[in-house]
């Protein structure tokens, strides 16, 4: 099984999520985290995740060092192109911007890298900040050349292409003229350059789908499938996401939505999350479902537990 999902900035609760063996993978679509500190801590890290009985398979974001600038990486074969792997932690996998993977018996592209809006800030105070955050010109132009005019099944990128930009979760306080847009200009060429069925990307914290574009953070999905994983709870219960109002349900007399039976129990989430009502879902004992709310007010940043 290959499973995807958007960035993890060091946390990696998800994976409690999905069954671990030594043939299954989970690609995170950048800001992975595991190259950040370049010290002990990062090491630390790797040792805990390589332990998991499951690849990961990572794309380079832009809060992260690039694998090729850390010496203890290689190039090695794999999926038909070239990755990077550290030999301690062969389970930790980095794609080589610019190459066309065999994954899953598809043709996959992978572009990372992005610009930080928060870069002076990182300077400023001194948080990690890295030069070769986002692809350079001639590396930009090698992959435009290479894949002009060429059918490509999917695209895994960090950020999108600019005519696909979610606006809507701009930060405020950030001023986009002083945002460097070379990367999603870049993407936009890209897009416009090849045939490709899907491109999924990370990088702003948020889920939706646009066109045949798709924005992931938290959630996990089966890889080029449009289905949300886990499908089942620990309980064996359908899991129904977004299905209804936190208003459709928390009544002064409360009942399933759906068969309005009063079997039922609400599932909170974590209030450190959350702003105000803390509750994510209702379940029903007759229905045997997990009935999520869509209108959960996750903090910034904080992605979606169910």
């Amino acid at each position: 099984m290959i499973y995807i999902t958007g960035d993890t900035h060091r946390e990696f609760y998800k994976l409690h999520d999905v069954e671990k063996n030594k043939d299954n993978m989970l690609i995170i679509l950048g800001d992975v985290g595991i190259n950040y500190y370049l010290d002990e801590r990062d090491k630390k890290l790797k040792e805990q995740l390589n332990s998991y009985n499951i690849k990961l398979f990572c794309i380079q974001g832009n809060h992260e060092e690039r694998p090729e600038n850390i010496s203890t990486y290689k190039e090695i074969d794999m999926f038909g192109e070239k990755v990077f792997i550290e030999e301690e932690y062969p389970n930790l996998i980095f794609a080589k911007n610019g190459e066309l993977y065999d994954i899953d018996n598809k043709k996959v592209l992978v572009i990372g890298g992005a610009y930080s809006v928060d870069k002076n800030y990182r300077i400023i105070y001194g948080y990690p900040w890295f030069k070769d955050e986002q692809l350079n010109k001639e590396e930009m132009d090698n992959i435009l050349n290479k894949y002009k005019g060429q059918y490509i099944d999917i695209v895994l990128s960090h950020t999108c292409p600019l005519k696909y930009e979610p606006t809507e979760v701009f930060m405020k306080c950030i001023d986009q003229s002083d945002v460097d847009k070379s990367m999603e200009k870049f993407l936009d060429r890209v897009e416009e350059s090849i045939n490709y069925d899907k491109w999924y990307c990370g990088h702003y914290h948020t889920e939706k789908q646009i066109d045949k574009l798709e924005f992931m953070f938290g959630r996990i999905k089966v890889f080029n499938k449009d289905e949300l994983y886990p499908k089942y709870d620990r309980n064996g219960y359908e899991i129904i996401r977004d299905a209804y109002s936190q208003d459709e349900v928390m009544r002064k007399d409360i009942f399933c939505p759906k068969c309005n039976s009063k079997n039922i129990l609400i599932q909170k989430g974590d209030g450190h999350r959350i702003n105000g009502v803390d509750f994510i879902a209702v379940i029903c004992h007759d229905c045997k479902k997990v009935y999520g709310f869509n209108d959960v007010k996750y903090k910034p940043n904080c992605p979606k537990e169910l």
